[in-house]
């Protein structure tokens, strides 16, 4: 295989693995929707962004307990993540208000990833150009081709749910991480003060030490074999025809490339129910600056 070739199938490597790792919230589960053409999903790529729409569901299928938008910015050869909380308040179509995380699962049968593109537009006002939705399996299996990932694990991770039929146990310190151990490390929650505002910041910094110690030209010889799990377990609207436009976001992996940020707000209680209220002020500006990479001129 020659470097040129390598490089596209990296490219699709490094988005696919965005998605695969945000599906490390569930123990595992199948998705067996076929992959619709939405308007704003197809929408034609313009200007200097390609933004994606991460969703992993629960084992049920309903529930998106994880819901990323990733964002290349093809000027600064980078990608700015913006992770939105399961939790975040959301206004349905009747009026009522809703979990994020559960806007999938009130979608239109073969095309409930529509329902969440619409919301997230409302949340960010950005164009979402492709999604993806992906079996967690891929992502184990993804980690165990390139050798695990060497994290610090912060604490130990003890946390066990016979109802779930979910065990994690990890030691505290420096180690690698396999497939499964990786996906333990991705999905805990429950030692965090903040639980899932601190799972979000574990993923992220997973998806900065992936890129970092993998997407190497040592690993030329494993592309092949990622590229085949990849695209058996993977749904999206992402074309083959489409690869060409991510060639340039190898150039980003690095630990300077990926800028990662959580949806601005903060927990609070409506009646008896803990919701997610976003700040729209905070929102604009961060998007603003960040995604958008408009810098306010000083006023004369």
């Amino acid at each position: 295989m020659n470097f040129k070739k390598f490089i596209k199938i990296v490219s699709l490597t490094v988005v696919v693995c965005m998605i695969i790792l945000i599906g490390v919230n569930t123990a595992s589960y199948i998705i067996t929707s076929n992959v619709s053409t939405s308007e704003s999903a197809t929408e034609k790529v313009k200007g200097n962004h390609i933004n994606f729409l991460i969703l992993a569901t629960d084992k049920g299928g309903l529930l998106t307990d994880t819901i990323m938008f990733a964002s290349f910015d093809k000027n600064r050869k980078l990608i700015n993540i913006m992770s939105l909380p399961r939790d975040t308040r959301v206004q349905t179509k009747n009026g009522g208000h809703v979990k994020l995380n559960a806007i999938y699962g009130l979608g239109k049968e073969g095309k409930r990833q529509d329902y969440v593109i619409e919301k997230v537009n409302e949340i960010l006002g950005l164009p979402i150009h492709y999604y993806l939705v992906v079996d967690p399996a891929g992502f184990r299996n993804v980690i165990d081709i390139l050798g695990g990932v060497e994290i610090d694990v912060p604490m130990r991770m003890y946390y066990y749910d016979p109802t779930q039929n979910l065990k994690i146990d990890l030691q505290k310190g420096l180690q690698v991480l396999d497939g499964k151990k990786a996906e333990q490390f991705c999905r805990f929650r429950s030692g965090y003060a903040s639980a899932d505002l601190g799972r979000i910041d574990a993923q992220q910094m997973f998806i900065k030490e992936l890129f970092k110690q993998k997407l190497k030209p040592k690993y030329i010889l494993k592309a092949k074999s990622i590229f085949k799990e990849i695209s058996e377990n993977i749904d999206t609207n992402i074309k083959l025809g489409d690869i060409t436009k991510f060639i340039p976001i190898l150039n980003a992996m690095t630990s300077d490339g990926i800028e990662t940020y959580t949806l601005p707000g903060e927990a609070r209680m409506y009646g008896d129910a803990s919701f997610y209220s976003y700040d729209r002020e905070e929102i604009d500006a961060l998007i603003s600056e960040k995604f958008l990479n408009e810098v306010e001129e000083d006023e004369e």
